[in-house]
């Protein structure tokens, strides 16, 4: 019913007046009339209460009205008080209550374990008041109530009726109870909730018929009379005042006003964009009620002409006894206009409204229900319906949506689900207005997708899409043109992101249309277009950059266009050169934006950002649309509105480590750690096991190379060790890590000519930290060492010393017995008794603390008595194994599954523990909390684990673990989870998952830790039983738990240790063991053969071996019972043939049972049913492979080797009627003699066959083992002794599959012998190793003849393959040629350059077909034929993607090819070509074939696989006289690489495991062992040069045995190459280096030193002028070195100062850095002597200062010192000098005095300086030096030394002397430089030591980092690479004429790590344009 009404709008003014009136009118009226009357309940816990006099017989009854706005309270409630349970004993519980539930009014009644429930009404919370009449008969039990004026509704109550005497159990004489209302008056089990509201009309039934008031005797918090808070004064103003009773309400609805007392006129609107939706909350879920009186209304406006405006669901559910109806209210706009509906189960009532809304005007929208009648309003206009169903209520979920919303459910009435875009205000949901309760922060109002909420109206324009994740992506359809254009904005913060992608048809180089793509990249903040012309095969992509940053988190216009075949793009208006995609060039349908088609892209390439303004082919496309449908065959995948809320998280939280990268998602950051050793969220997470035991006890098996991580998730970078696996210690097996060494076997340290030296080896891959971690975790370790001497005593802590890595001494070699006892220490060695016989002293040192060795250092012996008194070492590698962590001296064995351990809580850190088991399902662990937290590790399966976490009452974690293998297999398994922040680690064995967690590293356990299992009272954890096994190395709170100390005596059930009764196993063949751990069950492998307790009794080692001669079978009396014919058979059989009799058993009146193999694959078993015979055939996949088969028979089923099969056969034997034909009408196989007569009882049987003339069935030829007719076992050895052709045993030929390529092994039975069956391969020879292939030469051809017999004579179904390898020729050439002699019908394939041609001729058609591409590139090619019928179809392609290329196909004729009985490899012979077309047969046009052609098959007919043609096969098996060479011999070839995988060979381990997991895969990097540090500690005592002498013994590469292997004794020699070699201050740094790379690197950078030359010269004429530093400077104390320059002995005398104050610059003399260090010369300068003590006067100024004689420079006109003002003294040192002109150069540049300028606080200030007569420290190079600049003074002094140390004697002494002088000047400032040390510093290091040097002066424009780039590229490469290139030259071309030439010496800084670590170097901190500037500055000074 409907009903519009037009409402004007000057009447709207006199419908808020009769509105007005109405609520007046209804408030008055729901006013209590007598406001003292009744009680008003406002407060939690308040209640009125009294006591009845109750009596046996008396009934209930209780009267009262209610009044409330509340859907749940309690009304009343009749409990008894408490009682003596003892005086009571039949009564449990009672209470007998009303209250409203949801609006119902809802009666219970419960006595002990029995409850009724009654509900009646509904919304009965509607503020009016309501009666309530209950009446409780006693006597029956009927409960009667009666709601208002409705009928009444009763029940009886099941506790009057399961109770025999209620009244009993209810005596009211001696119980005291209590009747409450409103709430409850003491503690009791009732759920309630506090009635808010007015209750009045209290009454009760206390006596037969008479009712009276309740006079309350109990009052709390309860107000006597209904009170209502509206009447007086109205605190709404002008709205509608609603009572709550405990406070008011106003309701604004009406007035356009809104506020808590509708106080304010400025109305709150808000701007929705389509991604946003509010909520508001109508009540909670447990107030959720039916109403029956509903408001809704709102104002909208936008420009839109669809979208959400109100959308409220739910369901009435009216009780029990009532079904659940839908409800609903729905409003929306749709095309223009508003739809709304509202639904009362299957009643919908729905009005369409107004026309046009979309005008971006404000429109009002109410809905108004109240009961039947709903009322909507639209601008005034009043649309009125009825509902005609009683359910006339709404009962709506709590949440409300308004303006849209996110995944709505599909809804009748819901016209649309785009959320809606534009402006709301004035929106309420009853009485509250939502947007004012949003604003206000009130938790009932909420906005969704946005976390900014726009107030106030405003235009939506610009809406963007936003691809959260790098999987988000929009995919569009429907795009076919040749002219196609796109255009977008975009925003990211991706520095790498697919942005677009689309697939493209195109033409490809040969013509052909083939399938590409094109992608739209941002590639390092660049966008790039990529183009692949095929994606099928290898195709260059093309790419091209634009040099615009667009990951900046702006927005970038991107557009691009397809036409005519050209691609253009371009990005803020800055275009890509276009590139042509080819003419025609189409779009293929479907384009993807922010993602690829192909989905093979890594896992953060995806686009994450956002996109908007998208138009396609000038189409725009609306992202709102695109989110509800996108257009016909397009959808999208993760894409969200949120308003592009794109922040760069990685500039706010750095959270990835281990150098993952970072990538800013929607809700945080991500890390790319694929570049990185490291996985999880945050890359927190090792990929790499901590060791090769790890990798061991996780399952891995194999040894091999692995990459390990010694500290997990540390800092420390994972290396690569060799594993080896399986390593047996102490009864337990593990995984042992091997790292190797550089010094080799075998090196000499002492003799006669060496000096004393320091070796200081380094570890492969592994530094320090890695080698003490790897010691430090691993339960065990050792080292080899072995000293071999002649006459060279070792003298341990005397001549020799070892040193570990960590710098502990080792003084002895090896170790004896169980205490530690050395196998050579001081004073027991070998070789201390100085024997001219070679000795040695060798042995496993194995103290892990000491281990690995690390340094050796080598005094030479004081008294050698032979010149070949020698000693030479040998260090092993480390080896260490197991792990201090899971020890098996720390486990405990569970004997039984209620035994578990106790154990303080897991507070903090990862949890790690193995376990050991057989049980299936078992709790591990458990970790109790006092909050109800928990976590606990399960055995769900046997081959898998769970772990289960709650925290604060919420499940975290639930992860199940598959393992690869069981996990009740009786080994340790090891368990871990691994905490981080965000993310844990779970781990069972090898397997590990990452899984996110809502808690960051908190764990909040506080209770103790259950191992084993936790029990209850009634039973185990969740019906989960205990473990019953072993455990160890529990690890938890950072520590390892030894769990022996936690088992005392008292505790029988859980013994220290792990004990298993099933290791040592006492299974036998193969039996599985079943661990009991007190005690074990073996399980055998093979039921039928195996018995006994252990499974030791195998029947199958009685093997015979049946050869198949006349005589070779069993003929035997097995018994005289013939119902043994009825029992189970058992025996294993194994053979090769395609038919045979396996055994025929049958008895005195002919019953038998008979089994024979037929048709090569199948058993079948035959048996008489009476006079018929039935068999059953069993399918046995490989019957005919030489393996055993196990037959079980039974009169119902046979199972072959675990297969059952049913016979299905009746089974009635012939019990009496004997006759000697039983069989007459069935045909029998086998037929034994019968003789005439019946003979006594019998069961005979046949096994490998018959008598002759029994059967024409094969013998049997094979091994049969294990036979056994019930309990009875035949002896078969025994039996066979008579027999000739039975063998004792089964010799097996093939137990190895010796056969190559596919070749099948065929046994030579009972020989032990084999033949090769290559039938079924392309292979031929005795092992199929001869590939059929052949080479030709263009002169051969391989003839073949063969008679096509069946189907294949007449065939329209014939194909043909082979592989061809070859460059061509410039002819074509025949490869194939398949030829019929009679018809001369043929087919041929030929190959030119650019196409391979196929022929086909039949009669007079002749068809031809090219397949274009490139086949002449040496490589392997396939050409596939096929032909069905009229089509014919040919690929050919490389043999690597022959199965992906394409076919191509023709169509010919159906017409069958005859007879063709001819096959032609390589070519034509002449006689064909008589008969071919010219232009095929033509010699000058067509030519044989050259090249290689291998796997030639030709198979006539589809069907008949029989029918195969191999005549390359035929050639190399040479057993065919078909077969004939034309020419030369054709030799074999092999165009593929062929891999057989029956040769793959498997490591052996020696661990006794099945278990074949693979290693990772990986190989050992490369690494330049080179050889160990060698230090000349000392010249020795019997050389007289500190030259190293050398051996011309060869190395080789340690062994990887656990035993050393001794090998040839190592020292640098010439056979190595060069090496340079060179002596810096005792030390010998070795290097080998390629003199290309040298004379290469040298001349590039001598060029570029030439140009920059010319540079600088035009430099210079741009110059006008330069001004020198100021490098005055005061105050500055001695830095760095610590020393005066003065240092000496002697005493001066003050000399007065010079009168002028000029600058002083101190000259290369002064300064020298050797002079700084040996101090000055000890003469008299100026008439001091030596030895005289300086003195300074205390009362001369900075000017009267005397100067030190030895620091007046030569130059007469630079006489002034360099003043100290922090020491009140003239500079002393280099530090002091250069402090000062750096604070006058600073001075200069701030344009104030240098006075001015504070003194910076010195390097090292405070400290004490260098006392030279103290400190006698010999200089060595180490990393100790206090300062940097130590370091750089010894490099210098290095250099005059090594200068020095070269041949001085020789023409080429200088020269070298000069360039190694030049040499560690340079590298001793780069040193400096690299290490940021003060430049100028490092310039006057650079000059000390550099006979070149000289004093320069630059401009103030050139910092003086640029002199050291000038000496640097001047000095260093210009002098020093022509030199080198003049020496290598000549050394190249006259090397035996300089074989004495010091290359050695002159060439080692020259290594490629030096020289380009300098280059970078160089490159990073200036690069050109500061080489340029430096010799422009040098070349102006020389100017000058």
């Amino acid at each position: 019913m409907e009903e519009k009404i037009i409402v004007s709008s000057t009447s709207r003014w006199l419908l808020l007046l009769l509105i007005c009136a109405l609520n007046g009118y209804l408030a008055q009226k729901n006013t209590d009339p007598n406001p003292n009357s009744g009680w008003t309940f406002s407060k939690q816990e308040s209640f009125v209460a009294f006591s009845p006099n109750l009596t046996l017989e008396q009934d209930q009854e209780i009267m009262f009205s209610f009044r409330t706005q509340s859907p749940n309270g309690l009304l009343f409630c009749h409990l008894v008080e408490h009682f003596n349970q003892s005086v009571h004993p039949l009564l449990r519980n009672y209470h007998f209550c009303a209250e409203l539930s949801h609006g119902f009014l809802q009666v219970k009644y419960s006595l002990n374990q029995i409850s009724d429930v009654m509900n009646l009404g509904k919304a009965l919370n509607d503020d009016s008041w309501h009666s309530v009449d209950i009446f409780l008969e006693t006597t029956s039990g009927k409960l009667e109530v009666t709601l208002d004026d409705l009928p009444s509704t009763s029940i009886y109550l099941r506790a009057y009726t399961q109770f025999a005497d209620v009244k009993a159990i209810l005596d009211w004489t001696r119980l005291r109870s209590v009747v409450s209302f409103a709430g409850l008056t003491h503690a009791v089990a009732v759920d309630h909730h506090q009635f808010i509201g007015c209750l009045r009309s209290l009454k009760y039934r206390e006596l037969i018929d008479v009712t009276w008031e309740v006079s309350p005797t109990i009052v709390m918090q309860a107000t006597p009379g209904c009170q209502d808070l509206c009447q007086g004064e109205n605190p709404c103003g002008e709205g509608r005042c609603v009572n709550l009773y405990t406070s008011v309400h106003c309701d604004c609805s009406l007035l356009d006003r809104e506020g808590d007392k509708c106080q304010y006129s400025n109305i709150t609107a808000v701007t929705l964009h389509g991604y946003e939706w509010l909520t508001y909350q109508l009540y909670s879920e447990e107030e959720k009620t039916l109403r029956d009186r509903n408001r809704f209304s709102l104002q909208f406006k936008s420009d839109r002409g669809s979208g959400v405006l109100l959308y409220a669901v739910g369901s009435i559910d009216a009780g029990r006894s009532l079904e659940q109806y839908h409800s609903h209210v729905i409003a929306s706009v749709h095309q223009g206009t508003v739809k709304a509906s509202v639904a009362f189960g299957d009643d919908i009532l729905e009005q369409t409204m107004g026309i046009g809304v979309d005008d971006s005007r404000w429109h009002n929208l109410t809905i108004v229900h109240e009961r039947v009648k709903v009322e909507f309003y639209l601008d005034g206009v009043r649309y009125v319906h009825e509902t005609v169903n009683d359910m006339y209520y709404l009962g709506l979920d709590p949440i409300i949506y308004i303006g849209g919303g996110k995944k709505f459910v599909q809804t009748l009435g819901l016209q649309v689900r785009q959320n809606f875009v534009g402006c709301l205000k004035n929106v309420y949901i009853n009485d509250h207005s939502v947007l004012y309760e949003l604003r206000n922060n009130h938790s009932f109002s909420q906005l969704h997708g946005n976390t900014d909420i726009r107030y106030g109206c405003h235009r939506v324009a610009n809406i963007s899409l936003t691809f959260p994740k790098s999987k988000s992506f929009l995919y569009l359809s429907g795009y076919s043109d040749r002219t196609f254009s796109v255009q977008f904005d975009f925003r990211t913060v991706r520095e790498t992101a697919i942005l677009l992608s689309a697939k493209i048809n195109t033409v490809d180089s040969f013509g052909y249309q083939v399938k590409g793509f094109f992608e739209v990249w941002i590639n390092n903040t660049l966008p790039m277009i990529k183009f692949v012309r095929s994606m099928y095969y290898d195709s260059i992509a093309n790419t091209t950059l634009l040099h615009v940053n667009v990951s900046d988190n702006q927005w970038h216009t991107l557009s691009f266009q397809l036409k005519d075949g050209q691609v253009k793009i371009s990005v803020d208006n800055l275009s890509l050169p276009s590139f042509s995609t080819g003419n025609g060039s189409t779009l293929v349908k479907t384009i993807e934006i922010g993602y690829g088609y192909s989905r093979i892209y890594a896992e953060h390439e995806g686009f994450v950002g956002c996109i908007r303004n998208l138009v396609i082919q000038k189409q725009f496309l609306d992202p709102i649309n695109l989110m509800e449908r996108a257009p016909t065959g397009g959808y999208q995948s993760g894409l969200i509105l949120d308003g592009c809320k794109l922040v760069n998280y990685c500039l706010v939280h750095q959270h990835c480590q281990h150098g993952g990268r970072c990538l800013s998602d929607w809700d945080g950051v991500s890390c790319d750690c694929s570049s990185s050793a490291y996985q999880g969220k945050y890359c927190q997470f090792s990929r790499y096991h901590q060791s090769c035991d790890s990798y061991f006890q996780s399952g891995w098996r194999r040894s091999g190379v692995y990459v390990i991580d010694v500290d997990g998730s540390g800092p420390v970078e994972p290396t690569y060790v060799s594993c080896q696996m399986g390593i047996s210690t102490e009864g337990d097996y593990y995984g042992q890590t091997v790292v190797e060494h550089n010094l080799h076997n075998l090196t000499k340290v002492r003799g006669t000519t060496l000096p004393d030296i320091r070796l200081r080896l380094t570890y492969r891959g592994m530094g320090f930290v890695q080698l003490q971690q790897l010691t430090k975790t691993s339960a065990w370790c050792e080292q080899y060492v072995q000293y071999r001497c002649l006459n060279a005593p070792i003298g341990l802590g005397n001549l020799t010393n070892f040193k570990s890595i960590d710098g502990g001494v080792v003084q002895y070699i090896g170790e004896a017995g169980t205490a530690f006892t050395p196998g050579c220490s001081k004073g027991t060695c070998n070789c201390d008794d100085e024997s001219l016989v070679a000795q040695e002293d060798s042995g496993f040192n194995r103290i892990k603390s000491q281990l690995p060795i690390g340094e050796v250092t080598v005094y030479q012996y004081t008294d050698f008595s032979t010149p070949d008194s020698r000693g030479t070492l040998t260090i092993g590698p480390l080896k260490c194994w197991g792990n201090t962590e899971s020890l098996s001296s720390s486990s405990v064995t569970f004997v039984t599954e209620d035994s578990f351990l106790k154990l303080p809580g897991w507070v903090y850190g990862d949890l790690k523990f193995s376990f050991r088991t057989h049980q299936k399902q078992a709790l591990l662990l458990y970790q109790s909390s006092s909050n109800g937290d928990w976590f606990k590790v399960t055995l769900e399966a046997e081959d898998a684990i769970k772990m289960e976490m709650q925290i604060k009452g919420k499940p975290v974690l639930e992860e199940i673990l598959d393992a690869d293998q069981p996990v009740n297999d009786g080994e340790w398994h090891r368990v871990t989870l691994e905490l981080s922040a965000h993310e844990v680690r779970c781990g069972l064995d090898s397997q590990r998952r990452i899984v996110a967690i809502p808690f960051h590293n908190n764990i909040t356990f506080d209770g103790l830790l259950y191992l084993g299992g936790k029990l209850y009272d009634h039973g185990s954890y969740h019906n989960l039983p205990g473990l019953a096994g072993c455990v160890k190395g529990l690890v938890y709170n950072g520590k390892l738990r030894n769990l022996t100390y936690d088992v005392y005596d008292d505790m029988p059930n859980i013994l220290s240790g792990c004990r298993p009764r099933c290791s040592p196993d006492p299974c036998q063949n193969g039996a599985r063991c079943v661990e009991m751990w007190n005690d074990y069950r073996c399980i055998c492998t093979n039921e039928w053969a195996h018995s006994g307790q252990s499974c030791e009794i195998n029947i199958n080692n009685n093997a015979v071996t049946v050869t198949g001669d006349s005589e070779a079978f069993f003929d035997l009396r097995v018994s005289s019972n013939p119902l043994e014919m009825e029992e189970r058979i058992v025996f294993s059989f194994r053979t090769q043939m395609y038919r045979a009799l396996i055994f025929y058993m049958y008895d005195e009146l002919n019953n038998f049972i008979q089994l024979e193999v037929v048709e090569s694959r199948k058993l079948r078993f035959t048996r008489n049913n009476f006079q018929q015979i039935f068999y059953k055939d069993i399918e046995v996949p490989g019957i005919t492979q030489p393996t055993w088969k196990q037959v079980v028979l039974e009169p119902s089923k046979i199972i072959v080797d675990g297969e059952v099969t049913f016979l299905g056969l009746s089974n009635n034997k012939m019990e009496t009627g004997y006759s000697t034909d039983p069989f007459a009408n069935e045909e029998e196989t086998v037929k034994p003699s019968r003789p005439a007569e019946k003979l006594p009882p019998f069961l005979r049987l046949y096994l490998g066959g018959t008598p002759a003339n029994v059967t024409t069935l094969e013998k049997f030829t094979g091994c049969i083992r294990g036979f056994k007719i019930g309990d009875h076992p035949i002896d078969l050895q025994k039996n066979s002794q008579d027999i000739a052709g039975i063998h004792r045993g089964c010799k097996k030929g093939c137990n190895v599959n010796l056969c190559l390529n596919g070749g099948t092994c065929m046994e030579r039975w009972g020989e032990g012998l084999y033949e090769c069956d290559c039938s079924r391969s392309n292979f031929a020879g005795k092992q199929c190793e001869l590939e059929a292939s052949g080479i030709f030469t263009g002169q051969s051809v391989v003839h073949y003849e063969f008679v096509p017999y069946g189907e294949a004579a007449k065939t329209n179904t014939e194909q043909f393959s082979f592989i061809f390898k070859t460059n061509c020729s410039e002819k074509t050439m025949v490869m194939l040629m398949i030829f019929s002699k009679t018809k001369g019908d043929y087919i041929m394939i030929s190959l030119s350059n650019r196409f391979v041609r196929a022929l086909w001729k039949q009669g007079n058609n002749l068809f031809e077909e090219k397949l274009k591409g490139y086949f002449c590139t040496g490589t392997a090619h396939k050409f596939i034929y096929k032909r069905q019928g009229e089509e014919m179809w040919i690929k050919a392609a490389d043999i690597h993607s022959i199965d992906q290329s394409d076919w191509r196909k023709k169509f010919t004729t159906r017409t069958y090819l005859e007879n063709m009985n001819m096959v032609l490899v390589g070519g034509l012979i002449p006689e064909l070509t008589i008969n071919m077309e010219q232009k095929y047969g033509d010699s000058n046009q067509t030519v044989n074939f050259t090249g290689c052609i291998s796997e030639v098959t030709y198979t006539p007919v589809k069907r008949e696989s029989n029918i195969v043609i191999q005549p390359m096969k035929e050639l190399r098996d040479l057993k065919n006289g078909s077969i004939t060479v034309h020419g030369p011999e054709v030799l074999q070839c092999s165009p593929v690489d062929y891999h057989d995988p029956s040769q793959t060979t498997v490591p052996t381990t020696l661990f006794p495991t099945t278990s074949t997991h693979p290693t990772l895969g990986v190989t050992m990097p490369p690494w330049n062992i080179g050889g160990p540090r060698v230090y000349i500690i000392g010249k020795g005592n019997n050389i007289t040069s500190p030259r190293p002498t050398t051996t011309t013994t060869p190395t080789t590469t340690t062994s990887m045995t656990t035993e050393p292997v001794i090998t040839s004794a190592y020292f640098p020699t010439t056979e190595q190459g060069p090496t340079n070699v060179t002596l810096v201050l005792g030390q010998i740094i070795t290097d080998t280096v390629s003199y290309i790379t040298i004379l290469i690197v040298s001349s590039v950078v001598t060029l570029m030193c030439l140009i920059s030359v010319l540079i600088a010269v035009v430099m210079k004429r741009l110059r006008k002028g330069y001004v020198t530093y100021d490098v005055r400077k005061k105050y500055l104390d001695d830095f760095e070195m610590k020393e005066p320059l003065n240092h000496s002995m002697e005493t001066y005398s003050p000399i007065p100062p010079p009168p002028k104050k000029d600058i002083h610059i101190a000259t290369w003399d002064e300064f020298s850095m050797v002079s700084a260090t040996l101090g000055p010369n000890k003469k008299k300068q100026n008439g001091i002597a030596p030895g005289k003590v300086h003195t300074l006067p205390a009362d001369l100024k900075n000017t009267d200062y005397p100067v030190q004689t030895t620091f007046l420079p030569e130059d007469a006109s630079l006489k002034y010192p360099v003043y100290n003002r922090k020491k009140n003294r003239p500079a002393s040192s280099i530090s002091e000098v250069l402090e000062e002109m750096e604070r006058q150069q600073k001075a200069k540049e701030l344009g104030v005095d240098p006075e001015q300028i504070e003194d910076p606080k010195s390097h090292g200030e405070g400290e004490l300086e260098w006392d030279p007569l103290v400190d006698r420290t010999p200089l060595t190079l180490g990393i100790h030096h206090d300062t940097i600049y130590e370091v750089c003074i010894f490099i210098s002094l290095t250099s005059c030394i090594g200068a020095n140390s070269c041949y001085r004697n020789q023409w080429w002494g200088s020269l070298c002397k000069s360039l190694t002088s030049l040499l560690f000047s340079t590298l001793s400032s780069l040193f400096c430089l690299v290490n940021n040390a003060d430049i100028s510093s490092c310039l006057l290091l650079l000059c000390c030591g550099n006979i070149f040097g000289t004093d320069s002066t630059c401009t103030k424009e050139v910092d003086l980092i640029l002199l050291v780039f000038y000496f640097f590229v001047l000095y260093y490469f210009v002098l020093m690479s022509l030199a080198l290139i003049g020496i290598i030259s000549v050394k190249m071309l006259y090397d035996s004429h300089f074989s004495n030439f010091p290359f050695d010496c002159c060439l080692s800084a020259f290594s490629r790590k030096e020289i380009f670590k300098l280059l970078s170097e160089i490159w990073k901190r200036g690069g050109l344009k500061l080489i340029v500037m430096s010799v422009g500055c040098q070349i102006e000074a020389v100017i000058e």
